[in-house]
């Protein structure tokens, strides 16, 4: 028994310390691994080596799924070779601006998540010149819409349903402009204007990342519930602990709408806010949220979310509390579906037309027309978006797609 026990620690001796240094010596195909990325469709992509560190930076612009990309480019890597390095790091991006940082352990075969920046591996790759980048590269993305109220006593419900394509496209570092225009396929009881076919939301935003590990987005344009204006909104995720977040908005809006293609606009622009805080079981793959906000009639209220994320479908509900005693209390549910095809490939610069990745609706429970109205920055805003770069949904589907 003795033996067998020196036996083992000597073989964990010898993993730990010696493994390591042997994979120094291994063949790392890094323009192999990049070129292997760029047939596979992602963007922005760089690729280092520094003595035993290979940093790969990539966007996903392949997969619908955020976690899904990053499973499928680390298999990649796996193929290639570049796991057999001591020591890998990754840094996943959106539009440019880095969102999560991943770190391989070649001794347990398993990949480290997290939001926090990894700012070596930054440094090493971010001047890098990128293959394949995303400069001026075109989507035509349409989101389906349908919306529902149920005020007549002799109809079930008044429904409006539309094609909402939008184009979309990066300027620079960190940018999406976005024109978004609604074409009604059917109009019954949501008014003469919503029978047109109209430009929707037409928005300029900057995605960016600021020391402390803090994301934001900048975003000016025409917005949802007919606004105009600018907003600003940041998230924070706790170091203690990630499953743990703050975020917060501010916004100057003004009321706009378009007839047809005529847009009329009021240039007074109010202030809005709205803060927030919430918590991400891994387990039950289930987000909580609260949030205190300034609503469009300039109506308070506490709003709590549970949303349960699957794989192409996130589902949930609401509870909203008036903090205005003519603001009754109310709830409902919401849900965002990615919609086929998952996955797609981009032919050089020419436009990629493709459903939106996330087909929304909500429903509240009292019909509620007047309070609690909010506003959507961007046309890509919804549940499932904010749950795209979740780390502990990311190791998840690595664990998964790469057994």
């Amino acid at each position: 028994m003795y033996l067998c026990r020196l036996n083992r620690r000597l073989l964990s001796f010898v993993t730990v310390f010696f493994l390591p240094v042997s994979m120094l010596w291994a063949q790392v195909d890094i323009d192999g691994a990049r070129e292997a990325l760029r047939e596979a469709g992602y963007a922005n992509i760089r690729v280092v080596q520094n003595d035993s560190l290979v940093v790969v930076a990539i966007q996903n612009d392949a997969y619908k799924l955020q976690a899904s990309g990053i499973a499928a480019a680390i298999r990649l890597l796996g193929e290639k070779g570049i796991l057999e390095a001591s020591d890998v790091r990754m840094i996943v991006t959106d539009y440019d601006v880095p969102r999560v940082s991943l770190k391989y352990d070649s001794v347990l075969g398993e990949w480290d998540v997290s939001h926090r920046l990894d700012r070596k591996a930054w440094e090493m790759v971010r001047r890098e010149k990128k293959t394949s980048s995303s400069f001026g590269k075109v989507d035509i993305t349409v989101y389906p819409q349908v919306s529902l109220m149920n005020l007549i006593i002799t109809q079930v419900y008044q429904s409006l349903w539309q094609l909402n394509p939008a184009v979309e496209v990066s300027l620079w570092p960190g940018s999406k402009l976005s024109y978004q225009v609604k074409i009604p396929l059917f109009n019954d009881g949501y008014g003469e204007r919503e029978g047109k076919i109209h430009p929707g939301m037409v928005t300029l935003s900057q995605r960016f990342r600021i020391p402390g590990d803090v994301y934001g987005k900048a975003t000016v344009g025409v917005f949802s519930n007919n606004r105009w204006g600018a907003a600003l909104e940041l998230q924070y995720r706790m170091p203690f602990n990630p499953r743990f977040w703050v975020e917060g908005y501010f916004s100057m809006l003004g009321l706009c709408y378009f007839d047809g293609f005529q847009f009329h606009m009021d240039p007074k622009l109010s202030p809005f806010f709205g803060i927030g805080a919430g918590y991400y079981w891994p387990l039950a793959e289930t987000s909580f949220t609260a949030r205190i906000r300034e609503n469009l009639l300039e109506d308070y209220s506490i709003r709590f979310d549970m949303i349960r994320h699957f794989r192409y479908v996130s589902i949930g509900f609401y509870l909203e509390k008036g903090l205005n005693s003519y603001a009754k209390t109310n709830g409902g549910f919401k849900f965002s579906v990615a919609l086929p095809p998952h996955r797609y490939k981009r032919y050089k610069y020419v436009p990629r037309v493709t459903t939106s990745g996330q087909m929304g609706m909500s429903y509240n429970a009292n019909n509620e027309q007047r309070w609690y109205r909010e506003v959507k920055f961007e046309a890509s805003d919804n549940i499932m978006n904010d749950n795209a770069f979740n780390p502990y949904y990311i190791k998840k589907e690595i664990k998964k797609l790469n057994k």
